[in-house]
């Protein structure tokens, strides 16, 4: 279990000279590795990340999933930039497909861009980016790493398992948000759209006997994100980052209520940073769970030989799990006029 939250105070002035969003005086943040494919809710939740004091990112790695790798890799840099970091963590990247290679075939949810079509420029220039299989390496292995985050395809975590079976001594725990238990996927009846996309690398990832912390759509679904919610985000015309915000809200809303018939949108992997953010918000149950990568590729199921213990969220705190979203996203578009 994380850390519970500290106690922390900001001063904008000194964030604003340093070119972050917040100095905190603070007992212990968590240092976290990212591994994620943006995606609008992928982007929500490493602004999520950037704006809390509790959380140090020591590096981002990019896979495959919503959007192919390459653009994975540079919408990372597109969310650091607007956000008004001036330092990039480590940045990797990673799969361009499954375990199994199976060919990419591009996904239009989030957008062309994968970014609710907001065309964000990207700013700067970066030269011989690592691949994330180096980038995971060395941050787990090197440095002080409490949380490896997954939210997109394991496959880059996976890779690094099979190929270095020993390097999974020196990863503390994961946090995934993949996989439905109780309820339907989304990507098939039987199947969570990570997973799916590839159950191989999930079924690795699950056995490695690394402590897991699983965020399926069963505690995902919990909170819908209705238009009259997301108006509590701030809107500031002077602001690029307030403007990237609704452009990809309004979007994704209009998306799901038309192909959906849906009056508002799930956000997983805000819900997994959540749970990373505040260990708290979230109640787990431990399972034993395994990847079916046969018949219903990406189906995860009850499987007591499986030998493992995974910890099953449960349950969420609504009102603080939205307060928390709500209040992060607001902070940095405050922070970003100093």
């Amino acid at each position: 279990m994380p850390p519970k939250r500290t106690i922390f105070s900001i001063n904008l002035s000194r964030a604003k000279s340093e070119g972050v969003l917040g100095y905190f005086i603070m007992t212990k943040r968590t240092t976290v590795v990212i591994d994620t494919d943006p995606g609008i809710d992928d982007a929500l939740a490493l602004m999520l990340a950037i704006a809390s004091p509790d959380i140090d990112i020591k590096a981002v790695t990019a896979v495959f999933g919503n959007v192919d790798v390459d653009k994975a890799c540079d919408n990372i840099r597109r969310i650091f930039s607007v956000c008004g970091m001036k330092k990039m963590p480590l940045l990797g990247k990673g799969a361009a497909n499954s375990l199994s290679a199976e060919p990419y075939k591009q996904r239009f949810v989030h957008g062309v861009d994968g970014l609710g079509n907001t065309n964000l420029e990207l700013s700067g220039t970066v030269s011989g980016v690592e691949t994330a299989d180096e980038v995971i390496r060395r941050a787990v292995t090197e440095g002080e790493i409490d949380l490896f985050v997954a939210l997109g395809p394991l496959t880059n975590i996976a890779r690094i398992l099979i190929e270095e079976p020993v390097i999974k001594d020196s990863i503390k725990e994961i946090l995934i948000m993949g996989g439905s238990v109780f309820t339907p996927g989304n990507a098939t009846n039987e199947a969570e759209f990570n997973f799916y996309q590839d159950p191989e690398a999930a079924k690795v990832v699950l056995n490695s006997k690394i402590p897991v912390r699983l965020v399926c759509l069963d505690l995902t679904r919990q909170i819908l994100f209705t238009r009259d919610l997301l108006k509590r985000i701030r809107r500031k015309k002077d602001s690029p980052l307030s403007r990237f915000i609704h452009s990809m809200f309004d979007y994704t809303l209009d998306y799901h209520k038309r192909y959906k018939e849906r009056d508002g949108i799930y956000l997983p992997d805000v819900l997994a940073m959540c749970a990373v953010v505040d260990g708290e918000v979230v109640s787990y149950k431990d399972l034993s769970l395994d990847v079916d990568i046969k018949k219903d590729k990406g189906r995860v199921f009850d499987n007591m030989e499986a030998g493992n213990t995974i910890k099953f969220c449960e349950k969420i705190d609504k009102e603080r799990a939205v307060n928390m979203f709500v209040d992060g996203i607001n902070g940095l578009i405050e922070g970003e006029s100093g």
